[in-house]
């Protein structure tokens, strides 16, 4: 799905020069900008999750009043363990269903960011002629880079973007669409070209 709102990722990019000579501004060629959401379901939307954590919490007070008048074990001991399976829930719920990704093409760069409500943070911005390999994802990938997940489930419908990141070999994860890896590998491959 293309987004129509620009990535705040511009002002970050790396720019070229259109003219040197006559001194005119630097131009981004901007060739994509995608966002990967998760599939909207009831159980996704926001009253569904206020309800889950309502009865999480009812839960934890009631198991934690069941073991002290079982096993007369001091809520002093289960509440704080409850309280902090509460808050775990709460982040796993939020990273599974609030978080979504930008994906931001150029003529020579690839920039990612990861969006929560209004909070943006950038992943990674990769030149294009640091792309090792671009590929599907494979279920039993083995490898000694550190891998950046950037994508959405299923696994099987993710790219792998194998790049260096600061001297470093990393492996990201993205979930574009066919359109937008399609364009990252054209573009990718002219880079290269251009370089050689």
């Amino acid at each position: 799905m293309l987004s129509l709102k620009c990535s705040s990722l511009i002002d970050v990019l790396k720019f070229a020069t259109y003219n040197i000579h006559m001194d005119e501004n630097t131009v981004v060629n901007l060739l994509a900008i995608e966002t990967a959401t998760p599939k909207w379901r009831i159980a996704r939307s926001a009253g569904a999750v206020y309800i889950m954590l309502i009865a999480l919490m009812i839960a934890c007070i009631s198991i934690g009043n069941l073991l002290y008048e079982s096993f007369q074990i001091s809520r002093h001991i289960t509440q704080p363990i409850l309280y902090v399976l509460i808050a775990i829930s709460g982040v796993y719920l939020y990273r599974k269903h609030y978080i979504y990704y930008r994906y931001t093409l150029t003529d020579e760069l690839l920039a990612i960011e990861e969006v929560g409500g209004k909070a943006e943070k950038t992943i990674a911005v990769i030149e294009l002629m640091d792309i090792r390999a671009i590929s599907a994802y494979e279920s039993r990938m083995k490898t000694s880079d550190r891998i950046i997940r950037a994508s959405l489930p299923p696994r099987s419908a993710q790219t792998l973007v194998e790049a260096s990141l600061d001297g470093k070999n990393i492996i990201l994860t993205i979930s574009a669409s066919e359109e937008f890896v399609n364009k990252l590998t054209a573009q990718w491959h002219d880079c290269a070209e251009s370089i050689q």
